[in-house]
């Protein structure tokens, strides 16, 4: 396969019908193996993922003895798969149809560039379709996530490819994988690393997906602020430091 779609699952069935439907349209759906790793939920998410593996040999499910966090979940996903490239979904996002194979696009352009991302509209209601938001977004109606074309300076003020970048695998040859010391900023500090070391990053200037800001999310839970805007802080200064020298 091209790419591994990685996916964490942990409490995850509110979402999960709709987001397997969603990933299932991807125009580059038979190019990918989709990695669902069960992170010892206590949701019975089997149940709902059982009847799409015997219909979709690239679906691959795994259940882990308990939760490690989400980094650990991504980063045992990568060492047990071997395709080309890697992408991330998120249970409670969503991609337009087109999404995945619009980055693999981009990547199969330039051997300089080794990050693609694209704008996503941010919504506040849950298992919203890009069919529910297509007028909207025409209409400039919507919300976008404040990303922006790549700088290493604009990645430092902000999570560039935030959340369903296309990277090459190779990158984790070079640059590590995700610290799981991070409870929710370790992507961001991996693509800091990789734009130190140099790493070509590319904005698609297209809404090709949905950010839902879930109130039980883990970068967006009142209650995990404390924490994230801390982990923000160490982050940045880090590699403040790092790039000013």
């Amino acid at each position: 396969m091209i790419i591994t779609v990685l996916t964490s699952l942990y409490k995850a069935s509110q979402h999960l019908p709709n987001f397997m439907e969603d990933i299932l349209q991807q125009t580059y759906f038979n190019q990918c193996q989709w990695f669902l790793l069960d992170a010892a939920s206590p949701e019975n998410e089997y149940s709902i993922i059982q009847p799409y593996l015997t219909k979709y040999p690239n679906i691959r499910y795994e259940r882990l003895d308990n939760d490690p966090g989400i980094y650990a979940c991504w980063n045992y996903m990568i060492r047990n798969s071997d395709s080309l490239y890697l992408t991330n979904a998120n249970v409670d996002d969503r991609m337009f149809p087109t999404c995945i194979e619009e980055h693999v696009e981009e990547l199969n352009k330039s051997l300089y560039t080794d990050v693609v991302y694209c704008y996503n509209a941010t919504v506040t209601q849950p298992n919203l379709t890009y069919k529910d938001i297509q007028n909207h977004i025409m209409n400039n109606h919507v919300n976008i996530f404040p990303t922006s074309e790549y700088s290493l300076n604009a990645l430092l003020e902000c999570n560039l490819p935030h959340n369903h970048p296309l990277w090459r695998r190779s990158l984790h040859d070079k640059f590590g994988y995700f610290n799981e010391d991070y409870q929710s900023g370790s992507d961001w500090d991996f693509f800091l690393r990789c734009g130190v070391g140099n790493v070509g990053m590319k904005l698609i200037p297209k809404v090709l997906g949905i950010y839902y800001k879930n109130p039980e999310g883990m970068s967006t839970k009142k209650e995990n602020m404390k924490r994230n805007l801390e982990e923000v802080y160490i982050i940045k200064n880090k590699y403040r430091q790092l790039i000013h020298e």
